[in-house]
Order: C-alpha cells, then sequence, then structure tokens
C-alpha cells in the first residue's frame, strides 16, 4: 500500500505502482469519490469528448440488437 503526504495546497502525487495499475497516463482524468470519513474511491475515467468518433458499425450492430430484445420483453404480472 503506496503513502502519500498530503502538501499545503492538499495536492497529493498519485505513486507510480499505482498510476501502473491503473493505467494513468499524464493528462488523464480521474474520479476521486469519498466513500466514508475514513475511505476514497480513486478512478481513471475517460471524459465522453474524448469518445468522439468511437460509435461504429459494431455499436450499431449491438444497439440494434438491444433493441429488439428490449421491444420483446414484457414486464412479469404481480400480485396484488
Amino acid at each position: 500500500m503506496a503513502k502519500v503526504r498530503v502538501t499545503r495546497n492538499y495536492q497529493v502525487t498519485i505513486p507510480q505502482e499505482v498510476r501502473t495499475k491503473l493505467g494513468i497516463q499524464e493528462g488523464d482524468v480521474i474520479e476521486l469519490e469519498a466513500v466514508d470519513k475514513q475511505r476514497a474511491v480513486l478512478r481513471r475515467i475517460i471524459p465522453v469528448e474524448l469518445l468522439e468518433g468511437a460509435w461504429g458499425e459494431e455499436m450499431d450492430k449491438a444497439m440494434a440488437e438491444v433493441k429488439r430484445l428490449w421491444k420483446g420483453w414484457k414486464l412479469p404480472k404481480t400480485c396484488a
């Protein structure tokens, strides 16, 4: 487990072992979420803007299949 110190500007350096494991590179966007008063979760995220052009023919086929399945889906009858 890596330990870091918070600077006077409330900054921390992400240790190399954590950056490597998460695949964090310079310029990446990360999300930091407080789980409780003692823990936080750090995630590498991909901003939506970077996904431009990523929707190709394969995704169109997958979404068509999802739409087909969704149209045939029925809610189960519940006992009243």
